[in-house]
């Protein structure tokens, strides 16, 4: 029997697991093949791969979560497009930045990601499709991983950065209450005014 290098064995591991919800749950081969090059382009960040190497993998990744256009019979606007849709590489970006900011307030990391998914299923969106566990706040804490290590979307990089700044101009003691109780991260409400 040939011996594998760690590396090579947890990422057999990790594939392993991935393939095995997928055939209890039944979930998309798509997903499934999504959730398994998000665990191969985790691997070589962490084997030390630059992200100018990885950004095509990530670039692929990216893709293939972007929600396919519904199409109605009738022809119809969904009124919330966010129910049942995977949530947007921007606003896990955001996501990942308010649980920084929970973090720094004190909170445990579990905690803050448990806080910012109940925010974010009350807001009509689900968690986030992959990131290797069954529970969303774990998943939210795997975005937030890869983007405080420079892996991830262009798209969410740049709105974690931006959305960073934005808080960090709010004043100190106002921060916290201001992100969550006027929920900043949804920009929806933003446009709105």
């Amino acid at each position: 029997m040939q011996t594998l290098p760690p590396s090579v064995d947890r990422l057999g591991a990790a594939l392993r697991a991935l393939r095995q919800v997928h055939a209890r749950e039944g979930e998309d081969k798509t997903l499934l093949g999504a959730q398994c090059l998000h665990v191969v382009i985790a691997q070589l960040a962490e084997e030390g791969l630059s992200q100018e190497d990885l950004q095509p993998l990530i670039d692929l990744e990216a893709s293939l979560h972007r929600p396919m256009a519904h199409s109605h019979a009738e022809g119809g606007r969904v009124a919330n497009r966010r129910k049942s849709r995977p949530p947007s590489e921007a606003l896990l970006g955001r996501a990942a930045a308010v649980i920084d900011l929970l973090v720094k307030a004190g909170y445990d990391e579990s905690e803050a990601a448990q806080v910012f998914m109940r925010r974010l299923l009350a807001a009509g969106v689900p968690p986030p499709q992959h990131g290797g566990d069954a529970r969303g706040w774990k998943r939210l804490l795997a975005r937030r991983a890869d983007l405080n290590h420079g892996v991830g979307s262009h798209e969410a990089l740049d709105e974690y950065q931006e959305f960073t700044r934005e808080i960090e101009a709010i004043p100190a003691n106002e921060r916290l209450k201001r992100v969550l109780d006027e929920q900043l991260w949804d920009r929806r409400r933003k446009a709105r005014g």
